[in-house]
């Protein structure tokens, strides 16, 4: 047994490490705080709140005020919850929930902005359409008519999308009466014209009825939180748009300034190197609020930089966005066994040099190997034998490639088909996040359709799940028991061994019943513009994962779709099981991304040159590459090792898939040896 014998010393300091906190809280002074990996950050961000309820509770709720901790993930957020305990004075939630319930009642305001937005982009769509090399071969009048024609036959358009481009020639001609017979030489072309005109269309009537003010539908913005895109000219946002609506909103009122501040004194923020800079302005602009109004106002951020792995978190230049900020670091760490402190401390190379916090803490084994991609499998089974690896002593496998996390945890069709559409090819960047996250904010377009639809038949399968969690509040109360007996039985009625299956039983009963609510509730779980229909459905698909596809191209991008529906239903629920972490196997693998914030007793890190597309990423920083050009990758390359290495509790083991010998000695300053595993 190790890690069990706490050093008195190093308890001393740590506790000090927290007065110090508290006492910039009681002092109003702005804190970041910075904790390496496995040092209690969540523990700390805890107790400065318990610090808050006791000592400056009463008088919170004798102003009527709270506390805001605003988390990067639900899982987060369901954690501080959880070990914190009930308080009324602390509001924990996600930052976009947070946000939202702070401005949504601002409507007036929001839909201002809100126009500005679609005016903006009705803007860029124009004078894109007026560059189309199509459009503007046109005279005058000729436009006029084509968008007339267009717009009057939009159910038509849409009916015939994916129809062979013969087939939609034929149908569009008949339409166009000939009138334009050089618009569909490539159809590919007429399609993302013709696209462009509905969406000016549709941003143009959105801010004529956002002028009018009569029509309800158009007085107010709504987010919906359990979508990734938006939908702008029916007034829903998705994340990062109310990110910034949030940020407009707050910057331009200094009324709104004055009510935040005075309402919550005390914001504190968890993982700031994830959060997007929108939340630190947001607060930059508070903190200025505050001084020049002589208000009590605390921002305290809880992270590490080290720990940075995401593009679009604010990472070290938070200082610059928010600076004279009191820095409080924490060296001590609850985690891991020297020997995997001593490797994580000479990655990150800073000024925190982590210490363990036990006296026991030298039971532990760090080796870094050597081989080819054919010794993978027997690397791992020659340390699930040396380590005992069972049910109650799991593996975790932190692999490169999002490829081999698909194949090891049996969705590699799955990700096959979804990674090769023409979206994903040119955004390789987004595969990680989009279709591999366990935050399902984060998934993708596609992906979070994919997950609402397979989360929606679970839970028509689980006898568990409430009514309301399957049926809207709003519908549910409307209803009675009958009503929704019947609603329930149309629902569990769609079958199907497969998603194209199960997608066509769905739109047969649409196109059938007369319940209207089965309707309501199908319409919103799939969220897309197009007709509720396999023809809709497809439309929608290959408009988000084929983008600007030429013409000869479309047969092949229908034919991967219909791969990816058809794929049997027991791959799609491996992937289900792998986004909720539903982890059932000995060994576990995961992609270097996803184990943020875990920690396994047992690791193997499969690495190489490579990462991506990225040819050189792991060889170049071993390699230390770090030219100016190349800064933030190098940083980034040294965050994603620190987070996949300090994951480990006690054995850590490294596989290196390419030759090391121009890095040799570079990595053995870091892992001590190199050795050549073989079998």
């Amino acid at each position: 047994m190790c890690l069990r014998n706490l050093s008195q010393e190093f308890l001393t300091s740590e506790k000090q490490v927290q007065l110090n906190i508290n006492d910039s809280i009681d002092n109003f002074e702005h804190l970041i705080f910075n904790a390496g990996a496995g040092a209690g950050k969540t523990h700390a961000l805890i107790e400065s709140l318990k610090h808050l309820i006791q000592k400056h509770g009463d008088r919170l709720k004798t102003h009527n005020q709270n506390i805001i901790c605003i988390t990067y993930t639900n899982v987060a957020t369901n954690e501080i919850k959880e070990r914190l305990g009930n308080s009324k004075l602390v509001k924990v939630s996600t930052i976009h929930e947070r946000l939202w319930e702070l401005i949504e009642s601002y409507q007036m305001q929001l839909v201002e902005i809100h126009k500005e937005n679609v005016e903006k982009l009705l803007t860029e769509k124009t004078n894109e359409l007026s560059k189309n090399s199509l459009f503007s071969d046109l005279n005058e009048d000729e436009q006029t008519d084509f968008k007339t024609i267009m717009i009057n036959n939009k159910d038509s358009f849409r009916t015939n999308y994916n129809k062979s481009a013969q087939d939609f020639r034929n149908s569009m001609q008949n339409i166009l009466s000939n009138s334009f017979p050089n618009l569909l030489n490539n159809i590919q072309n007429f399609k993302k014209l013709v696209s462009m005109i509905y969406k000016i269309e549709n941003f143009t009537e959105c801010i004529d009825k956002i002028v009018e003010g009569t029509d309800k539908k158009f007085k107010s913005v709504n987010y919906l939180s359990q979508y990734n895109d938006d939908i702008l000219h029916k007034m829903i946002i998705s994340h990062d748009t109310l990110l910034d609506y949030a940020f407009k909103i707050i910057e331009r009122h200094n009324t709104l300034q004055q009510i935040l501040v005075n309402k919550y004194p005390y914001i504190l923020v968890d993982e700031y190197q994830d959060t997007h800079e929108n939340i630190v302005k947001i607060l930059k602009i508070l903190d200025d609020y505050a001084r020049k109004n002589k208000n009590k106002f605390f921002v305290a951020y809880f992270g590490d930089t080290a720990q940075n792995i995401y593009d679009d978190g604010v990472g070290e230049y938070i200082e610059t966005l928010h600076p004279n900020l009191k820095q409080i670091n924490k060296i001590h760490n609850r985690r891991s066994t020297y020997q995997v402190i001593e490797v994580i401390n000479k990655i990150r190379n800073d000024g925190i040099e982590q210490r363990s916090i036990y006296e026991d803490s030298s039971c532990g084994s760090v080796e870094f190997y050597t081989g080819s991609s054919d010794n993978i499998e027997n690397f791992i089974t020659q340390y699930k034998q040396e380590w005992n690896i069972n049910q109650t002593n799991k593996l975790h496998c932190l692999v490169l490639t999002n490829k081999l996390v698909a194949h090891y945890n049996g969705f590699e069709n799955f990700y096959t088909f979804l990674s090769e559409t023409n979206y994903y090819k040119k955004n390789w960047k987004n595969v990680t996040t989009e279709l591999l996250n366990n935050d399902i904010s984060k998934l993708g377009t596609i992906p979070n359709l994919l997950y609402r639809v397979l989360k929606f038949k679970n839970d028509l399968e689980n006898p568990k799940t409430t009514l309301t969690t399957i049926i809207s509040q709003d519908i549910y109360k409307k209803l009675n028991l009958e009503d929704v007996d019947k609603l329930l039985q149309l629902f569990k009625s769609i079958q199907g061994t497969n998603l194209q299956r199960y997608f066509i039983s769905m739109f047969k009963i649409y196109s059938k019943t007369e319940n209207e609510n089965y309707k309501k509730i199908i319409k919103k779980l799939l969220n897309i513009e197009q007709e509720i229909s396999c023809n809709g459905l497809n439309s929608y698909l290959i408009s988000e994962l084929y983008r600007d596809i030429e013409e000869g191209e479309e047969i092949q991008a229908k034919e991967n779709i219909r791969q990816l529906l058809i794929i049997n239903f027991l791959e799609y629920k491996k992937w289900f099981d792998f986004i909720n972490k539903k982890e059932k196997e000995e060994v576990i693998y995961h992609t270097y991304h996803g184990t943020k914030g875990e920690e396994y007793e047992n690791v193997i890190i499969i690495m190489e040159n490579r990462f991506g597309l990225d040819k050189t990423k792991f060889s170049d920083f071993f390699a230390n590459s770090i030219e100016l050009s190349k800064k933030e990758r190098y940083i980034n390359t040294k965050n994603l090792l620190y987070v996949a290495c300090s994951r480990a509790i006690k054995n850590l083991r490294i596989l290196y898939l390419d030759d090391v010998s121009d890095f040799k000695n570079n990595i053995e300053n870091i892992f001590d040896e190199v050795q050549e595993f073989s079998i």
